[in-house]
């Protein structure tokens, strides 16, 4: 069901619902959860230039209307924007006189249903950005508000009848007004963008122009401002005659955040909106789970019937694996051939002394003795822990023992010139600790010893500049 959205009208108040509305001169009686905008009879709004804290604003306010004569009595002041202007602020306030504002609360509370109530200048403050205007023609009132870039505008004018000349005349007064407060302001060189809401507009008859088009091009003319207007929609009275409103524009633009009602009716009143919604979204929910639920159906029938026929499949293959049983024994001494295998294929893959025998004695090229080359074997898993000087290997390699001959090749120079043949030779030298012997003994510092390892095939033989014997 839809809400109603009701508007107070100078004296009386029109009820919108759907594309019918209805004019009470007393608050009406509302059946529905409705939203209902207020000018209160009698208030003041308008736009003020303060110093000091915004936090005093409310009580400034109501000084300065007292001072002028604007309000007897007690009045509630609403602040709906301020706005700082150099050292001190804007305000856009409404001041509404006591009794009316507590009758008009209370009957918003008194409602059978949810009925936010929201001021008719919040409204106007946000449906606007910097840079747009908005006037709105309700009955014979004219309201103008504007936000500049530098500050906030507001006008009002009360025509003194219905008829046509007295409205055109205010719209032509207010016009004006406008215009000289925007000359006046920082910001007149901006473009403004102004709107034009008709609450609600009687159909002139056949071939005859809207009256809200008659005032808007008065005022569009006089204000030197292009004025566009909101979108409207044709809505009819008890009696059958047809108007046009703005009515459905401003219903968007409200909303529970400028409502005045205490936390609860705004909570409210927002499930009573959201309930058509969330009808709506649980009958989808339960439709997308009835789907599911189906689908999830078909699809454990379709899984059963193929677990079953995985399961005749995986008998199937252990029949075959249980007829192949007996085939797949090992054969008696399998463990020696493999071992025998294995020995071979490390052979295979490991040093060839002989070649590498050949490649060191290249290497020494008459200048050091080679005195003995030998393939260290890696310890066995279980063997006592190495002696300091033994070499550390984990697979068979290369150990050369030689000492420098003195009389041949450059002096200092044999065994660098030696270790860089090994390299070229694609070996990986590793100095290692000369064992005791009688040659080292008489080598008197010239027996030296290499392990020589097979450099990765991807890393070329970086240059010499110098060994340790």
């Amino acid at each position: 069901m839809s809400l109603l959205f009701t508007v107070q009208q100078q004296n009386g108040w029109l009820t919108f619902d759907g594309g019918h509305v209805s004019r009470s001169e007393t608050r009406p009686r509302l059946q529905r959860a409705a939203m209902a905008v207020a000018d209160f009879e009698g208030a003041v709004s308008s736009v003020i230039a303060l110093e000091g804290s915004p936090a005093h604003a409310v009580a400034l306010i109501e000084r300065r209307l007292r001072s002028d004569g604007l309000v007897d009595g007690d009045a509630k002041v609403l602040i709906h924007k301020t706005h700082g202007v150099g050292a001190g602020y804007q305000a856009l306030f409404t001041a509404i006189p006591l009794d009316t504002w507590q009758q008009t609360y209370a009957w918003s509370e008194s409602q059978p249903d949810h009925c936010l109530l929201v001021p008719m200048t919040s409204l106007l403050f946000k449906a606007l950005k910097p840079g747009q205007g908005v006037v709105l023609q309700s009955g014979r009132q004219l309201s103008v508000l504007a936000l500049l870039r530098h500050g906030m505008v507001y006008r009002s004018s009360l025509a003194y009848s219905d008829d046509p000349d007295d409205l055109a005349m205010t719209a032509g007064s207010l016009a004006e007004q406008i215009a000289d407060d925007l000359a006046r302001g920082e910001d007149n060189l901006d473009p403004l963008e102004m709107k034009w809401c008709p609450l609600l507009v009687r159909h002139p008859g056949e071939e005859r122009p809207w009256p809200d088009d008659s005032l808007r091009e008065i005022f569009s003319a006089r204000s030197g401002l292009k004025v566009a207007t909101v979108p409207v929609r044709r809505v009819l009275d008890e009696a059958g005659n047809e108007y046009r409103s703005g009515a459905a524009w401003m219903e968007r633009v409200a909303g529970a955040a400028i409502a005045v009602n205490p936390g609860g009716s705004r909570a409210a009143y927002l499930a009573e909106w959201a309930l058509p919604y969330a009808s709506a979204a649980s009958l989808l929910f339960a439709l997308v789970l009835g789907t599911l639920g189906a689908r999830w159906t078909l699809s454990a029938h379709e899984a059963n019937t193929r677990s079953e026929e995985i399961n005749a499949q995986i008998s199937g293959l252990d029949a075959q694996i249980t007829a192949l049983a007996p085939k797949s024994a090992m054969p008696d001494r399998f463990d020696d051939v493999l071992k025998f295998i294995e020995r071979a294929g490390k052979l295979q893959g490991g040093i060839d002394p002989v070649a590498g025998m050949n490649l060191v004695r290249e290497a020494a090229d008459g200048q050091v003795r080679i005195l003995r080359v030998r393939v260290e074997e890696p310890a066995p898993a279980g063997s006592p822990v190495r002696a300091p000087d033994a070499p550390d290997v984990s697979e068979p390699t290369l150990r050369v023992d030689a000492v420098v001959d003195p009389d041949h090749g450059d002096a200092g120079l044999q065994i660098p010139t030696f270790v860089e043949r090994l390299r070229r030779a694609g070996f990986d030298p590793v100095p290692l600790d000369p064992q005791a012997s009688t040659a080292a003994t008489r080598s008197a510092g010239g027996f030296f010893s290499y392990l020589l390892r097979r450099a990765a095939a991807a890393a070329p033989a970086p240059a010499v500049t110098g060994a340790t014997p």
